[in-house]
């Protein structure tokens, strides 16, 4: 991938997710900490776990940045998207949760979860298509395929408890 925008696109995905999973471990072990009530290892783990999902994508923007065609755009881009998530739930989850209590259902995130799957698989494939690069074609249409096959699924259950 030579288009910095497209990286950092792909990028963000992982960041995202990684950033909210540990500003949620992070919430939640300060609030058994204040309660007392420690969970053991759970919140060590998820910790663990979202600084790695997280945090791994750097090397790639690090990697970029060094290259001869690379500037530090794309890493500060790669912070900021971290970073803001990272404080955005940590300092408003409570907030956000209230507001979107309405949609948090298990069929709505399996449509959401998959919608974003096809949009970034529909990105990288239109992006991509263009360069000839058949591995890339193919890894944003199988994002395409996973994507619709869990939006499909999270609509029929939805439409099935509606009945």
């Amino acid at each position: 991938m030579d288009n910095p925008w497209l990286l950092l696109g792909f990028l963000s995905i992982f960041h995202v997710i990684g950033a909210s999973v540990l500003a949620n471990a992070v919430r939640d072990l300060w609030d058994d900490v204040r309660e007392k009530d420690p969970q053991g290892c759970r919140a060590a783990f998820l910790m663990i776990w979202a600084t790695m999902f997280g945090c791994l994508p750097f090397s790639f923007g690090i990697a970029y940045a060094g290259s001869e065609d690379g500037t530090a755009t794309m890493l500060a881009g790669q912070v900021a998207v971290w970073a803001g998530t990272f404080l955005g739930v940590l300092l408003a989850r409570d907030a956000v949760r209230r507001l979107a209590e309405p949609f948090l259902h298990h069929e709505t995130m399996m449509m959401l979860f998959g919608g974003a799957f096809i949009v970034v698989g529909a990105a990288v494939a239109a992006f991509l298509r263009e360069d000839g690069q058949l591995p890339a074609l193919m890894t944003g249409l199988t994002f395409v395929l996973i994507g619709g096959g869990v939006f499909a699924y999270g609509l029929w259950k939805l439409l099935k408890s509606t009945r």
